[in-house]
C-alpha cells in the first residue's frame, strides 16, 4: 500500500469563468505549467524596550492572495488565448469589470473527488516567445483578489 498521495501535475487545467454565462468555465488550451497562488502575509514589529529577553515580537498583518502564473504553447488561432473572448481579452476590461473568476482543477485519480484552487483575479501580464527553431510560447499572470480557496469540487474523476 502506498504511503503517499503525491502526484504529478499532468492533467491540471486552468479555467476562466465565461463572463457571458456565469458558472460556466472555459479551459485555457496549451497549458504546460501552472504556479498556484503564492500567498503571503505582512508582519508588524511590536517589539518594545521591555520585550522579554531582548527578542523581537511580531503580529500578523494583512494577507495577500499573491499571483497565479502559467506557461503554455502559443496557439494564435485558439479562442481561449485570443483577444475576442480568451485570456488576452481580459486586458480590454475597465477597472469596474477587471476582476473575473478563475479555477485551477488539480489532477485526480479515477473515483477520487476533484480538488481545485478557486479565486477571483485580474489579468496583469501576458508575454510570449516566437523563436525561429522551437515551439512558440505564451505566458500569463493573474493577480489574486481576496482569499484563494482550495476546495473539493463535488465532482468525481473518471
Amino acid at each position: 500500500m502506498a504511503d503517499s498521495d503525491a502526484r504529478t501535475g499532468f492533467g491540471a487545467i486552468l479555467r476562466m469563468e465565461n463572463r457571458d454565462t456565469p458558472g460556466d468555465y472555459i479551459d485555457l488550451m496549451g497549458i504546460k505549467g501552472i504556479t498556484p497562488p503564492e500567498m503571503s502575509r505582512d508582519v508588524h514589529d511590536t517589539t518594545t524596550m521591555q520585550s522579554p529577553g531582548g527578542w523581537r515580537e511580531f503580529i500578523g498583518g494583512l494577507k495577500d492572495g499573491g499571483e497565479v502564473s502559467f506557461s503554455a504553447n502559443f496557439l494564435p488561432r485558439d479562442p481561449t488565448q485570443g483577444q475576442t473572448s480568451g485570456f488576452m481579452s481580459e486586458f480590454d476590461r475597465d477597472s469596474c469589470e477587471s476582476r473575473g473568476n478563475w479555477e485551477i482543477l488539480l489532477p485526480a485519480c479515477p473515483g477520487e473527488e476533484e480538488v481545485a484552487f478557486r479565486f477571483a483575479g485580474i489579468v496583469t501580464g501576458q508575454s510570449g516567445d516566437i523563436p525561429m527553431d522551437d515551439v512558440m510560447t505564451f505566458e500569463g499572470t493573474i493577480k489574486v483578489s481576496g482569499r484563494p480557496q482550495l476546495v473539493l469540487t463535488g465532482e468525481t474523476a473518471t
